[in-house]
This record gives structure tokens, sequence and C-alpha cells, in this order.
């Protein structure tokens, strides 16, 4: 309780609310993530369709080494083994798109996803594309059964919104993660003069000029990006704020929508001046962001700003110091009373 209690008192920033608006606002949330839910099955079909194409592929495939989740298809034959997969993975997607209220058929899909990514990976690179996808349909196999078509409780309300908050707390983790490592490498290759560092005012530019020359794919803003070094360098630094303090934003629901669009907008950048994307993320980052149930109604900017991470520290921070300050009027009053009190008693 104490570690929560901190956690609430130190990260979570959110307007406040009755008891009954509390419980108003958790059967909006909950019937949005519901929709979610059951969008989020809808594209998980969709994937399914647009790798058909890939699906012959891995049918002929001569030589593949899959990643320990499908190391059991060498025993029963690779052809056999891959077939199992495809037929497993396609029924999947249709069952949990059909029922996403059963739990089993939540669980199929993401084990026969497992399978699947493991032997796509079998070729000697891992794609990262399909990551956050696959953590997501993990988190999503504890929600509750019971509820979705019929009137639900509070407590199954709030477990449902629970368990989606640990999914939008995964994707932002991922993220924190991949701006941790920049800011890490970019600091140590500062020290190294053969090394790339973003926080150059060329770094940005070489990165950009090294990823054309080694794949030979022309981009669209990518020689921009060589030639002008300093819109690069500041949306570089704009980018690595994003992912680093991405983990925050899963306390701060009044900024969901805007960090959401926020890394949306840096998947198209990449898109533009480097010429990749993970379009997994993009439909994520759509579902639990932008579309957030946890998001409030009519947020004012000035109370958006106060919750940006560094900014919402640096506030609790002049507030505190602020409140110090302040004379304590109950204490103040309590001694400006005892005299009268001591004189009360000294009279017969």
């Amino acid at each position: 309780m104490n570690a929560l209690r901190l956690v609430r008192r130190s990260l979570w920033s959110g307007p406040r609310r009755s008891l009954a608006e509390v419980v108003r606002n958790q059967r909006v949330a909950y019937d949005r993530a519901a929709l979610i839910a059951r969008a989020f099955y809808a594209f998980a079909l969709y994937w399914v369709i647009i790798d058909m194409n890939g699906f012959l592929q891995l049918q002929r495939a001569e030589a593949i080494d899959p990643q320990w989740p499908a190391g059991w298809v060498e025993s029963v034959g690779m052809d056999l083994g891959v077939n199992l997969i495809i037929i497993g993975h396609i029924a999947a997607a249709l069952l949990a798109l059909c029922l996403p209220q059963w739990r089993v058929a939540r669980f199929a899909y993401f084990f026969t996803l497992l399978q699947y990514m493991a032997i796509l990976n079998g070729f000697g690179k891992i794609n990262h594309n399909m990551h956050a996808w696959l953590f997501v349909s993990a988190i999503l196999v504890l929600l509750p059964d019971r509820g979705w078509n019929r009137r639900q409780r509070i407590g199954d309300r709030h477990y449902f919104l629970t368990v989606f908050w640990c999914a939008q707390l995964a994707v932002l983790f991922f993220y924190t993660l991949t701006g941790v490592w920049k800011v890490l490498h970019g600091i140590a290759a500062l020290r190294d003069p053969n090394l790339i560092s973003g926080f150059q005012f060329s770094g940005f530019a070489l990165i950009v000029g090294d990823r054309i020359l080694l794949t030979g794919q022309e981009t669209l803003l990518g020689e921009w990006f060589v030639r002008n070094r300093i819109p690069g360098w500041l949306l570089y630094q704009g980018t690595v704020y994003l992912e680093a303090a991405s983990i925050l934003i899963a306390f701060r629901p009044r900024l969901h929508r805007v960090w959401g669009i926020g890394l949306l907008l840096f998947h198209l950048g990449t898109q533009l001046g480097m010429g990749f994307t993970f379009d997994r993320n993009l439909v994520v980052l759509a579902l639990l962001f932008v579309c957030s149930p946890a998001m409030p109604d009519g947020v004012r900017f000035r109370d958006a700003v106060l919750d940006l991470p560094g900014v919402h520290l640096a506030a609790g921070l002049v507030r505190r110091a602020r409140d110090r300050s302040r004379p304590d009027l109950s204490s103040s009053s309590h001694g400006a009373r005892a005299p009268s009190d001591d004189k009360e008693l000294a009279r017969p």
C-alpha cells in the first residue's frame, strides 16, 4: 500500500472526481476498452490476411532454424510443422475475432502468433515489427470472460480496465527502453570519435546518410535531412525525449492521446527519412492511446502541459517549496491561544 501511495503521489496526475463521476466514467471507459479489444482482434485477422503472401515462402523454405518456441517442428518434420502453425494461426485469428470474450480464443491467438513469429524469425534475423503486438495479445489473455455482452459489475469493469492499462504500460515500456538506449549510446559515442552520436549537430544527418548508403534505398526526406542538419537534430532530440519518457505517460491519462499522436509522428518520420517503420506499432498506438479509454474529455491545455514529464516534476517541487514557505496557520493560532488559556487557568 505504501508503494501504491508513493507511485500515485509521485507519478499519477489526473482530474479529481467524485465517487459518482468515477463510476460513470468507469462505465464509459469500459465500453471503449471492450470496443478497442474487439478492434484489436479484427486487425489480428487483417495481419493474417496480409501475411498470407509470405506463407507460401515459408512452406517452400529449404532451411529454417526456428526460435525455441517452435523448436518442436523439427521433431515432427519441418513441412508438417510449418503447415500446422500456419493453419492454426489462421483458425485462431478467426476464432478470436468471432469470440473475443472467450479466454481460450484469446490464448489460442497469442500462442499461434508466438509460433508463427518463431518460424518467421528463423532465418538468422529478428524482425521487431510484431513484438509489441505479441505482448499486447499476451496481456489481453488476462481479460475477464464475463461481462462482455451483459450488465457488468464494478469489479469486473475495474479488472478489465486494469488489464487494459497493463497493455498500455507494456507498450510504453518498449519505447522507454529504446529512448534510454539512444541516450546511453549517444553519450558513449560523444567520447569516441569513431562513433556517431545523435546528440551531435550533424549526428542525425550522418545516421540518415549511413542508412541510405547501407540499404541503397531512396526516401522522401532522407536527402533533405542530410543537407539540413539543424532541423534533423531538433527532431531527434524531441524523439529521444518522447521515447525515453513514455513510461510515465501510463500515469498521465490526460496525455494519452497527444503522446500517442507524437509516437505515430515519430514512426512517420522514420518512414520519410529512413525508409522503414513498424505498421503493427502504428495500429497499437492508435488503439491503445489515440483512442485510450482513460483519456478524459475536455482536457485543458494548461493541465496537459503541467502533466508533461519534467514539467510535472518541476511544478511539484515548486508547489512543495511554496507550501513549506507558508506560515502554519494552525500552529500559529494554537500558539496565540495558549497564553490566554494559561491565564484562564491561573485565575482563582
